[in-house]
């Protein structure tokens, strides 16, 4: 299916480029049909692939058994949790947000008491103000369950069980372990290095990366 969709994007591309500048739609209605036939399928591809049960990316966060992280918070702050604009002026400074197309979606948080500065929070965008990301920043926090930097996988799987996907070709880490709640739209994901926890992000489901 991809190699149709790239053969299409070609000629649509080079119908385009021969006609630039000269392009009339009664002479060039065939380009302009498979541009237009190129745009519906890539649309039905992303919204097969992304949204809808049973697609893909669905049947990877069916892989491993739903696990119970309600009890997950940092300081008070939990995924899904409407950040009140007041409570963000009051407790947090803005940090800036590196990736440029994420600037617009995003606002990255950090709190202002220097004891608690240890974690980041990504609000979705200004409108809603919804708790969408939560990463650790030191070895002071612990999960709700004790696990911290520095711990191995095999207390990490012994306290969170044995429901996990296992990511040992990160491109961040040796190996990511991620627990997932869908009750609760959670996941939890342990990045580690030398068998040592070393990143631990709280992140709403809809929202985490495959």
């Amino acid at each position: 299916m991809i190699i149709v969709y790239l053969v299409l994007a070609i000629i649509c591309l080079m119908v385009i480029t021969a006609f630039y500048g000269k392009i009339n739609i009664r002479k060039h209605w065939i380009g302009f049909a498979a541009l237009v036939l190129l745009i519906a399928m890539m649309a039905i591809f992303f919204r097969q692939t992304f949204f809808v049960t049973g697609s893909p990316y669905h049947e990877i966060h069916k892989q491993v058994a739903s696990t119970d992280l309600s009890s997950e918070s940092v300081n008070g702050v939990k995924i899904d949790q409407v950040l009140a604009a007041e409570t963000q002026k009051k407790d947090f400074k803005s940090k800036e947000v590196t990736d440029k197309s994420l600037q617009k979606e995003i606002k990255v948080l950090i709190p202002k008491k220097k004891e608690k500065a240890t974690y980041w929070v990504s609000i979705e965008d200004a409108d809603k103000n919804r708790v969408i990301h939560i990463e650790y920043g030191s070895d002071k926090l612990t999960t709700s369950r004790g696990i911290q930097f520095g711990d191995s996988v095999d207390k990490v799987t012994s306290t969170y069980g044995s429901a996990y996907r296992n990511l040992t070709k990160s491109d961040r880490y040796e190996q990511e372990l991620v627990y997932e709640d869908r009750d609760n739209n959670i996941e939890l994901r342990f990045g580690f290095w030398d068998d040592k926890v070393e990143m631990i992000w709280l992140t709403a489901l809809d929202k985490a990366p495959i």
